[in-house]
């Protein structure tokens, strides 16, 4: 039988991002005026990019003309990846269970990072955990600059992994927390499960649902991902 494949999102699946990515994102856009609340966090802007987040924020804000163009939500989110990097910098807890659960999938199943975090975040809490080795690939923010969400992240990383052993479209597994990287991993035909403290309506979007990873196993996920049936 095939190793199965398992995608983790670094945010709030791998490590704890959310208070500092709603902190980082709020800041860079109350410098321009624009305020939005936890819900539309929650709803629109996680799970994206610095630019898409601040780009839904703003259009959840209703706000034109020279805040909503292109170049000001670009300054707005370099602004946004800055504040998070200080925070990556200064260390990031491992969300409750993943180290335990990333040490003991590794040798069961092959595993990958897809996320819109910067590269540079997910290395520095890869290192200070000692995780690197156990990940076959990371597709991070600047690997894909398209539409959000989408599945092309995901559709990369099953390439990659692609070009080491075979791998079975519509088999795969990616543990998420938001409800635009349930749409991307749907988008590529894969299994949503959702992780971690999250809304009702987030926690039924998936294909599963899971309060954290502790003592959580592979054989967990798969079955999980057997029980969606044609959800």
């Amino acid at each position: 039988m095939p190793a199965p494949i398992i995608f983790l999102d670094f945010d709030d699946v791998l490590a704890e991002t959310r208070a500092p990515r709603l902190a980082a994102l709020r800041d860079a856009l109350a410098a321009d005026g624009v305020e939005f609340s936890d819900e539309t966090f929650e709803d629109a802007c996680a799970g994206l990019s610095f630019a898409g987040a601040a780009r839904a924020a703003i259009r959840r804000a209703n706000v034109a003309g020279r805040l909503a163009d292109e170049t000001t939500i670009e300054l707005a989110a370099l602004r946004a990846s800055r504040a998070f990097g200080e925070s990556a910098a200064r260390g990031l807890p491992l969300a409750r269970g993943a180290a335990a659960f990333v040490r003991g999938a590794a040798g069961i199943a092959r595993l990958g990072i897809v996320t819109r975090a910067p590269r540079r975040d997910v290395d520095l809490v890869l290192s200070f955990s000692g995780l690197a080795d156990s990940f076959e690939c990371v597709v991070a923010a600047e690997d894909y600059t398209g539409p959000e969400p989408a599945g092309d992240p995901f559709d990369a990383a099953i390439g990659r992994m692609a070009r080491g052993r075979p791998v079975t479209i519509g088999e795969g597994i990616a543990l998420v927390a938001s409800l635009n990287a349930v749409a991307a991993a749907r988008a590529a035909r894969l299994h949503p499960i959702v992780v971690g403290p999250v809304s009702p309506a987030l926690a039924f979007a998936g294909d599963g649902y899971l309060a954290s990873l502790e003592g959580t196993t592979v054989r967990d996920l798969l079955r999980l991902a057997a029980g969606a049936g044609g959800r």
